[in-house]
């Protein structure tokens, strides 16, 4: 038991020492709340787009599942996208199928919003397609998307040649400085 007490004075003028140095440095070192700010204009040619197989999946829900349509292509169009597909008809039959969907920003948010279906059986007031609309809202909203970054939207245009986005980025940390 003596041992462990010699030891304790030894352990303490460690950890005052320790202390010590970290305040003395805390004169020097100051910390402050850094943000960088930088605005990012992509723009997507059509030709960029239909290179693949178009999905309408946010957060691996695949609306067109939803709707029992394969989608093969999409269509950039003034103002909205159209994707295009088929569907398998009860009688063995493919229809085609189409569904508009607007892109927009608002308040900083990404936006999208089923405007317009060509869907044997469904029609644009349909629960299915008003379920894909509130989803849409929800999954496109970005908070706590990362603790130190807020996304914001600033415009999205789509024209018949592009998809134009305008997106601005914030970043907040913590710097030292030394003085």
């Amino acid at each position: 038991m003596l041992l462990s007490t010699r030891k304790f004075p030894v352990l303490f003028a460690l950890m005052s020492l320790a202390l010590l140095a970290i305040v003395t440095s805390a004169c020097s070192v100051q910390i402050h709340k850094e943000d960088f700010s930088q605005t990012v204009a992509v723009t997507i040619d059509e030709e960029m787009l239909t290179q693949s197989r178009p999905t309408f999946k946010v957060h691996n829900h695949d609306f067109w599942e939803d709707l029992d349509v394969d989608v093969d292509r999409l269509e950039l169009h003034d103002g909205y996208i159209r994707f295009l597909g088929t569907k398998v008809m009860p009688d063995g039959s493919l229809a085609d199928c189409s569904m508009d969907v607007h892109l927009g920003a608002k308040d900083g948010m990404l936006t999208a919003q089923v405007f317009a279906v060509d869907i044997p059986g469904v029609a644009v007031t349909d629960s299915s397609v008003i379920e894909i609309n509130h989803d849409l809202q929800v999954h496109l909203h970005l908070d706590d998307f990362d603790p130190v970054t807020d996304v914001e939207f600033q415009d999205v245009q789509v024209t018949e040649d592009a998809l134009q986005i305008k997106v601005r980025v914030n970043v907040s940390y913590w710097a030292l400085f030394e003085n």
